[in-house]
C-alpha cells in the first residue's frame, strides 16, 4: 500500500505545477504603473541641497547632465494682463524707441488698448495714418494682442506688436519700414490654418526721383513652435501696385494677386503687364503663376528671346526671334531701332541654327547679305555676322567663330551699348553672352 501512497503525494504535486506556456515568445503583459492612493500622507526631512555634478561626473548614466542642462523654461504667461488704470500718455517723443517705450508703460499701467489710438492723437499729425488693431489673439494663448501702424521721427514707418506678459505689456515683433506709417493691409487667416495673419505695406519713392516708387509688401504670422512673429514670404514682395487678395482656385486659402500695370517709362525701359500670383505651398507664400500680357514691343519680345538663347533653349530662342522680324504690329521703344534692330535679330538667328545645326542656316545668312549689301555702312551686327559665318565655314567650330566676332566687339562697343540703354528693369547683356560659344 505503501506505494499506493507514494504516488497519490506525486499526483497531488504535478497537479500544482503552473501549465507550461503555449507561446513562449508571447510578450509579458506590462504592469501598471500604480496611483497614489487617496487621503496617504507621507512625510520626510530632504536635504537643503542636492549636488549634482552636470559634467557627469559620478553619474552612473552621463547623459543624465545633459538632462539636467537642458531642462525646458517655464511658458511665459501671456494670459495675466494689467487692471484697468487712467494713465497718461508721454507727450510729442523724438525717436521711435521712445515712442514704442511710451506705449509699453501706457498699457502697462491699465491704459486701454482699445483707446490707444485716440490717446496716441496728442503726439499730432504723425498718427493721422496710424493705425491700431486691439481685438485680435495672434499668439492663441487667450489674450489679444496689440497691434500699431505708426510714423516716427527718426526711423519714419514703423509697425509694431504688443502682448501682456506675467502682468505687463512687452514687444513682440516691430518692423521699420521707413516713409509714411505702413498701412495694416488685411488681418486674417489667408493661409487657412486657424491663426490670424498681418499683410502690410508700406510705399516708399528712390531718392531724388518722386517718380521712381513702389510698394513693399510683408506678411507675418505667430509660429507656436518658434515662440515668435515669422515672416511667410522669402522676401518682401516690390510692386508698383499692392497686392489684393483672392481665392484663385478655390481652395480656401487667399492668394496674393500682384497687377502688373505700369507698361514703363524713360526711367525704367518697357514693362510687361499682366498678373503675378503667389500662393501657398505648406511653408510660405511663393510665386507660383506668372501671367503676362503679349508684349507690345519688339525689344520684349528680343529680350525674352535673349534669356532662352542664354538658357539654351534654343527652338523657342528661335521661335520668338522669327516673331520679332516678321510681326509688323510689334512698335519700336527707340526711333533709331529700325536701323539696327533687325540686323541683330540676323545675327542672333544666324547663332542659334548653327547652334542647331539648322538647314536654314545658309539661306538665312543669304537674306541677310541681301538686306544689307553695303556691309561697310550697315550697323555694327552686320560685320559680326560676316566675322562668324567666315570663322565657322572655316574651322566648323562654333568657339573659333565666336573669337573672330569677340574681335570686332572689342573694337566696336555700341554692339554691347546699344543694347543696353533701355532703361534700369531691362536686362543688361555683356560683350561675351554676344558670342558665348
Amino acid at each position: 500500500m505503501r506505494w499506493l501512497w507514494v504516488l497519490c503525494v506525486c499526483a497531488f504535486v504535478g497537479a500544482c505545477q503552473p501549465a507550461a506556456p503555449s507561446n513562449l515568445n508571447q510578450p509579458a503583459t506590462p504592469v501598471p504603473f500604480p496611483t497614489t492612493t487617496p487621503g496617504r500622507l507621507i512625510e520626510g526631512v530632504l536635504p537643503t541641497v542636492v549636488g549634482i555634478p552636470l559634467d557627469g561626473v559620478g553619474l552612473a548614466n552621463p547623459a543624465t547632465a545633459v538632462a539636467l542642462a537642458n531642462r525646458p523654461t517655464a511658458t511665459p504667461d501671456y494670459q495675466t494682463c494689467p487692471g484697468s488704470g487712467s494713465p497718461t500718455l508721454a507727450p510729442q517723443l523724438a525717436s521711435g524707441r521712445e515712442m514704442i517705450a511710451a506705449m509699453v508703460t501706457y498699457l502697462s499701467e491699465g491704459g486701454s488698448p482699445l483707446t490707444l489710438s485716440e490717446a496716441l492723437g496728442a503726439w499730432g499729425e504723425r498718427w493721422e495714418n496710424a493705425r491700431v488693431v486691439a481685438d485680435v489673439d495672434f499668439t492663441g494663448e487667450g489674450s489679444n494682442e496689440v497691434l500699431v501702424s505708426f510714423e516716427a521721427p527718426d526711423d519714419g514707418g514703423s509697425l509694431v506688436i504688443f502682448s501682456c506678459i506675467a502682468g505687463r505689456y512687452a514687444t513682440l515683433y516691430q518692423a521699420i519700414t521707413g516713409g509714411d506709417a505702413p498701412e495694416i493691409a488685411q488681418v486674417t487667416d489667408l493661409n487657412y490654418d486657424g491663426r490670424a495673419d498681418i499683410l502690410f505695406n508700406s510705399y516708399s519713392c528712390e531718392a531724388g526721383n518722386a517718380n521712381d516708387c513702389a510698394y513693399r509688401t510683408q506678411l507675418i504670422s505667430w509660429n507656436v513652435s518658434d515662440g515668435r512673429f515669422v515672416s511667410l514670404l522669402n522676401g518682401a514682395i516690390t510692386s508698383d501696385n499692392a497686392p489684393s487678395l483672392n481665392d484663385v482656385d478655390n481652395d480656401q486659402v487667399q492668394e496674393l494677386v500682384v497687377r502688373l500695370t505700369d507698361d514703363g517709362d524713360a526711367t525704367t525701359g518697357p514693362l510687361r503687364t499682366g498678373v503675378n500670383i503667389y500662393d501657398w505651398n505648406g511653408s510660405y507664400y511663393t510665386l507660383s503663376i506668372v501671367q503676362l500680357d503679349p508684349p507690345r514691343f519688339a525689344i520684349q519680345v528680343v529680350q525674352e528671346a535673349d534669356r532662352n538663347f542664354a538658357r539654351q533653349q534654343m527652338d523657342t530662342a528661335i521661335a520668338q526671334y522669327q516673331l520679332a522680324l516678321s510681326d509688323s504690329g510689334l512698335r519700336y521703344w527707340l526711333n533709331d531701332e529700325p536701323v539696327y534692330l533687325k540686323s541683330y535679330l540676323y545675327y542672333r538667328l544666324l547663332l542659334a541654327y548653327a547652334y542647331t545645326d539648322n538647314d536654314n542656316l545658309l539661306s538665312l545668312f543669304q537674306e541677310a547679305l541681301a538686306t544689307y549689301p553695303d556691309a561697310a555702312n550697315a550697323p555694327v551686327y552686320v560685320s559680326m555676322i560676316n566675322a562668324f559665318w567666315n570663322g565657322y565655314q572655316v574651322t566648323n567650330n562654333l568657339h573659333s567663330a565666336c573669337l573672330e566676332v569677340q574681335a570686332i566687339i572689342s573694337a566696336r562697343p555700341e554692339a554691347v551699348g546699344l543694347l543696353n540703354r533701355y532703361g534700369n528693369r531691362s536686362p543688361v547683356i555683356t560683350a561675351q553672352e554676344l558670342c558665348p560659344f
